[in-house]
């Protein structure tokens, strides 16, 4: 048999559009003894078809044994006051664990304060400082908002643009009232 045939036919059984004539093909060329090393996954596919094909299936009193089997056997059911008391019980363990973990990550680690200096006049010295420092920086960044209210005068001037617009629509409503008094002496 051509190899290249062999190849061809594989792909279409792959595809599932192989005859039945094509894959008795297949069944014989890989019932072989040399079959080439790159199909010998296929030998053992087409093999296997082969001798299951040759085994008897069990008689219609196995089903009839298996069915009976099983509905011999006692179903348990579980009660829903157990399942509620496991529930119950992993979820306050599982509370417990979390509550002691976070006792040990956040309750003994608390850093004891100590005082850094034993003159109270120094200590008070050294907070007026740094509380200057802080409020001198935080002034600088407010100089940067007095931008804003000067934006916000800009945008008041043009509030004064509505009043405007009031105004046209006022001349609007004349501008109608000329045309209607033109049509009304028109038609005298």
């Amino acid at each position: 048999m051509n190899l290249q045939r062999i190849e061809q036919l594989i792909e279409k059984y792959e595809s599932g559009k192989t005859s039945s004539k094509e894959e008795t093909e297949l069944k014989e060329f890989f019932s072989r003894e040399n079959v080439p090393f790159h199909l010998r996954s296929y030998k053992d596919l087409f093999t296997f078809f082969d001798t299951s094909a040759k085994e008897e299936l069990p008689d219609k009193e196995f089903d009839d044994r298996i069915l009976k089997a099983i509905s011999n056997d006692k179903i348990i059911p579980i009660s829903n006051r157990r399942t509620r008391s496991i529930y119950l019980i992993t979820g306050i363990a599982a509370s417990i664990i979390i509550l002691i973990g976070l006792y040990f990550q956040f309750g003994l680690n608390q850093p004891s304060f100590e005082d850094t200096y034993d003159d109270p006049m120094l200590a008070y010295a050294e907070t007026k400082k740094v509380l200057l420092m802080v409020s001198g920086n935080l002034n600088s960044g407010t100089n940067e908002l007095q931008k804003v209210s000067e934006f916000n005068k800009g945008l008041n001037k043009l509030d004064r643009i509505s009043t405007f617009e009031t105004g046209m629509k006022n001349l609007e409503k004349i501008s109608i009232l000329d045309k209607s008094k033109k049509i009304i002496t028109s038609k005298k």
